[in-house]
């Protein structure tokens, strides 16, 4: 019996525009709401970005946020992992050591904001801003005073495994995932989505035998691993779609929309 519902945003859940139908999920939280059912959005985004994208039903949902270091349910944090201030300075040298690195763009998410640094490329700015809420410029990150959850950049997306490969191998208390086909967040080697779900079904009594996930990417790994039913999008990495039960369509038709509906007919 299904009582939890998590769902990775973008190139999942989220249109190429980074747009969804909320008419349609306003009338599926009422549904689930009388199943018992909880819907979770689960993702690499900042907690605070998920909270605009989806500010009129934080009571109703739960998130996952920053792939899995941070967990809140009907708008109350349950859990959170940071990183040490060391930590992440370290991690930014490893960065700029990375051979395969180009060499500026990099940002830090935080509780209370994201963090840029001024060298990074306008284009990166611009991305960071479509993905990021309260997006700062800053000269370098010595001076930051938040809690920090993880590092983002970018790769090519012809060295963006290499790359990942490189960090994992460098930095042994931390662990970079692919988000995208040229980016990756590197966070503390425990947390990934499978670990922030875990935390938020043991929360609720939920077994993962009644949780059912969506993913695309490769940071939805282990939580398609977790879930007791996978679904993997047609737009989705290859080894994706390996470990799903099933595939189902693409992102840009609001394929995991119609998918819920179905569950609740």
């Amino acid at each position: 019996m299904i009582k939890l519902i998590a769902t990775d945003m973008d190139g999942t859940f989220l249109n190429s525009q980074g747009a969804y139908e909320k008419e349609r999920l306003a009338k599926l939280l009422e549904a689930f709401k009388e199943k018992g059912m909880i819907f979770t959005v689960s993702s690499g985004r900042s907690l605070l970005a998920i909270e605009k994208l989806f500010e009129d039903f934080l009571e109703d949902i739960a998130i996952i946020a920053e792939n899995g270091s941070i967990v809140q349910y009907q708008n109350k944090i349950i859990f959170a992992d940071y990183m040490t201030r060391e930590q992440y300075l370290h991690i930014k040298d490893k960065v700029f050591e990375n051979p395969y690195h180009p060499g500026k763009n990099l940002l830090l998410s935080g509780k209370n904001g994201s963090y840029v640094l001024k060298s990074s490329s306008q284009d990166y700015i611009d991305k960071s801003n479509f993905y990021y809420e309260n997006v700062q410029l800053v000269s370098d990150f010595e001076a930051i005073n938040d809690d920090i959850f993880k590092l983002t950049t970018n790769f090519t997306g012809d060295t963006v495994a290499q790359g990942e490969e490189w960090l994992n191998q460098n930095v042994d208390y931390a662990r970079a995932v692919t988000t995208g086909f040229d980016s990756i967040d590197i966070v503390l080697s425990e947390v990934n989505k499978a670990f922030g779900l875990s935390h938020l079904c043991d929360s609720l009594g939920i077994k993962k035998e009644d949780v059912i996930a969506f993913g695309d990417n490769l940071n939805d790994y282990e939580m398609m691993h977790f879930a007791g039913h996978s679904v993997a999008m047609e737009n989705a990495r290859d080894a994706i779609k390996e470990v799903a039960n099933e595939v189902i369509g693409h992102c840009d038709d609001s394929s995991v929309l119609t998918y819920m509906e179905g569950l609740v007919k």
